[in-house]
């Protein structure tokens, strides 16, 4: 009897037990749901503020699109966009720096030269520029490149060279034409070097070589005639206390010849090894040697590929053509 009332005791414990950790296990599943649940909404509260809530710097313009159509334009600071039915294109109207390296350009005078240029912009209309054009800065870039061989075609060679800042205020003007039609402001446009071609320096190189050999070989001719005219005339004057004297003056005479035409050609080839270096002086040396050559009437004799390979000096005493190999 007593085993009998001792039993239903125990399994009302065990069941207490039981569901007291049944309990606890409930009450632990609802609060990780709950704070899972609160992690997501945190988070997609996270992702669609972000998204929604956007900042525009000073050095920038926001285009602000509803559903691919244009609205406005947004200023800097803090602003609100409708998630997936907004979108905002940000554009940098800061100054930019362009570049055109070595253009081949044809002068008036049928000269082809490497035209280097350096050009800034700035972005004035945001609008235009990042909507209205597939690639904004290339098409920038190829309209300078454009204007400068256009501008370089009404130049002679020796105007390239000699009136940069001239050059530089054309350009400028003609790119006055496309601030408005793409949306931008050109603020500097400057020409970095402007060199000719080779075949141009080639030839001056070669002119001073042969001016070299032909000054060499009229300081020897000089000194063998100073010296032969020394010793005919000391020849006559053997009996003369005189000859002695005039055999000094002409041996003096011969080496002061010697040594201007010595000093002549190393002046040559420091000249010559200068625009060999490439270094900073070459490109004065080469402006300096073409404005000679223009200066004392030159003529450059141009290739069937339109490039220099000659220039002859015209002469009123010459009967002979100069004829290109």
């Amino acid at each position: 009897m007593t085993q009998n009332m001792t039993t239903p005791v125990g399994a009302e414990l065990s069941a207490s037990r039981s569901g007291t950790a049944g309990g606890w296990l409930g009450r632990l599943y609802r609060l990780a749901v709950v704070i899972l649940t609160a992690l997501v909404v945190v988070g997609l509260v996270f992702v669609i503020g972000r998204s929604a809530i956007y900042k525009i710097h000073e050095y920038e313009r926001g285009l602000h699109l509803r559903g691919g159509r244009f609205v406005r334009v947004e200023q800097p600071g803090w602003h609100v966009q409708i998630p997936l039915v907004d979108t905002v294109i940000i554009v940098t109207i800061n100054e930019r720096l362009g570049y055109v390296e070595r253009l081949a350009a044809m002068t008036s005078d049928n000269v082809t030269m490497d035209v280097s240029l350096q050009y800034t912009y700035r972005v004035t209309q945001p609008e235009r520029f990042a909507l209205e054009v597939s690639d904004p800065e290339r098409i920038v870039f190829e309209f300078v490149q454009g204007k400068l061989r256009d501008v370089i075609n009404t130049k002679t060679m020796a105007e390239v060279m000699d009136n940069r800042a001239a050059i530089n205020l054309e350009v400028m003007q003609t790119l006055r034409e496309i601030e408005t039609r793409y949306g931008v402001e050109f603020i500097t446009v400057q020409i970095q070097s402007a060199s000719p071609p080779e075949e141009v320096v080639a030839a001056i190189k070669d002119r001073m070589v042969a001016g070299q050999r032909q000054a060499q070989a009229e300081a020897e001719a000089a000194q063998r005639r100073t010296l032969a005219d020394a010793e005919f005339y000391a020849a006559q004057k053997q009996a003369d206390g005189e000859a002695y004297q005039i055999a000094q003056l002409a041996q003096a005479e011969a080496q002061r010849i010697a040594l201007i035409s010595a000093a002549q050609q190393e002046a040559t080839r420091a000249i010559l090894a200068t625009l060999a270096s490439g270094g900073p002086l070459a490109e004065p040396y080469i402006q300096v040697l073409l404005a000679q050559e223009l200066r004392e009437n030159s003529k450059w004799i141009i290739n069937g590929e339109g490039q220099s390979i000659l220039d002859l000096r015209e002469s009123s005493k010459s009967s002979g053509a100069a004829v290109t190999p």
